[in-house]
């Protein structure tokens, strides 16, 4: 039990994938989705960008006006679809989430709002879309991303009205690295990226099966390597831009405690029940950091619980 917690905790499960891809079979990923459906969470989050935060990169100038993870291209897209201006976008989700709305209404909203993962919740596809929209949610909740294969597809079986999302990728003002410092930095990194992944000998992103990949990122060693990926080899690496890595590591750590705050913020909805987040393996320990002490009223469950 996570130190402080009570015995009627809000249980969280982090669970830590890789990527999936295209290349990841159908097959393999309802078997291990199934796992998670048998656990019956009462709230899904995903590694996705909050509405208001696409809004908030589009009114940015330089890299995050056309910022291409999170979700934004198709939360912006989606959002162009339906003529929708960043001023509705809390109108947008508010009429979304009102189920005396019809579901052709809410869709729209949805996209909106600039979530359109969470239209895929909804009956969609009997809503008399128009055609560009309906084209565009078709080829959404047919993509690889593991928000849609797990997170939505997940959701919509447990009929849950929206996904949590937690994703976020904060800027820092004044650092004075440029662009072309920050390509070297991850360029001379890459080697020592490839000797760490290869001293964790880890599971082929295409898995034959899902669920023991998962369980792999969960181990000691594994979580333990990952961490060392991502924060540790940044400050021990020797470079021409000390600097640039300084900053690399920050900036990864600030995105993991946003991440951590829109964890324990949603928590509130579900008092006593069971949150599941479908996250890069790489965020796990970060945020099991972030979230394993001084919580009071949340548990931090091991995927060893669910079954082997």
């Amino acid at each position: 039990m996570t130190a402080g917690a009570s015995s009627r905790s809000t249980e969280l499960l982090i669970v830590p994938t890789a990527h999936l891809t295209a290349s990841t079979p159908d097959s393999v990923v309802s078997h291990a989705r199934d796992r998670l459906l048998a656990w019956r969470p009462d709230l899904i989050a995903v590694e996705a960008l909050p509405g208001e935060l696409v809004v908030q990169y589009e009114q940015r100038s330089g890299g995050f006006a056309d910022f291409s993870v999170g979700g934004a291209p198709h939360a912006r897209r989606g959002a162009e679809l339906v003529g929708a201006g960043p001023e509705v976008i809390w109108s947008s989700r508010y009429r979304a989430l009102d189920v005396s709305v019809a579901v052709r209404d809410r869709v729209l909203a949805w996209l909106g709002a600039r979530e359109p993962l969470n239209a895929l919740l909804l009956p969609y596809e009997r809503a008399d879309l128009p055609a560009d929209v309906a084209d565009f949610l078709e080829e959404l909740a047919s993509g690889a991303w593991e928000a849609v294969r797990i997170g939505a597809q997940l959701g919509r079986t447990l009929g849950h009205s929206s996904l949590v999302h937690v994703d976020d990728h904060p800027e820092t003002e004044g650092s004075e690295i440029s662009p072309s410092d920050m390509e070297r930095v991850f360029a001379a990194q890459k080697p020592r990226i490839s000797e760490l992944l290869d001293e964790l000998e880890v599971p082929d992103a295409a898995p034959q099966d899902l669920w023991a990949q998962w369980r792999f990122h969960a181990t000691p060693r594994a979580r333990q390597l990952f961490e060392r990926l991502e924060s540790a080899e940044w400050v021990a690496a020797e470079a021409e831009t000390p600097r640039a890595h300084r900053v690399i590591l920050a900036l990864w750590r600030a995105r993991n405690l946003a991440m951590a705050a829109r964890l324990r913020a949603a928590s509130a909805a579900v008092p006593g029940g069971r949150m599941v987040l479908i996250v890069g393996a790489a965020h796990e320990m970060p945020l099991r950091t972030a979230l394993g002490a001084g919580q009071y009223d949340l548990r931090l469950v091991e995927l060893e619980e669910l079954g082997t």
